[in-house]
């Protein structure tokens, strides 16, 4: 399974990626999604609430779920793409993630 997004880089420059999704977990510390892929020294995170983690895990499942490709894409919010074991922050996102 893959991962398409939109994302933050460094240097505030967005840019495409496409990885091969290994999952998503809740840091509680920083108040972030971080979005587990095959890139080894680089994690995607993005900021927000523990309900919108909530409300964003479901999604998740669900596009797993469903009939389709390959793929799954982050239509809506912000992924910062930062150093494995760096958080960046940013204002709270309410993301969206369908099944392509």
């Amino acid at each position: 399974m893959y991962i398409a997004m939109h994302c933050v880089n460094a240097n505030n420059v967005v840019q495409d990626e496409i990885c091969r999704f290994y999952g998503i977990h809740y840091d509680y510390m920083y108040k972030s999604c971080v979005i587990s892929t095959d890139h080894q020294h680089h994690d995607f995170v993005m900021s927000m609430t523990e309900d919108d983690y909530k409300d964003f895990y479901d999604q998740v499942k669900a596009a797993l779920a469903a009939e389709g490709g390959q793929i799954i894409e982050i239509t809506k919010g912000n992924v910062f793409r930062c150093r494995k074991n760096e958080i960046r922050h940013g204002e709270n996102q309410k993301c969206e993630i369908k099944r392509l």
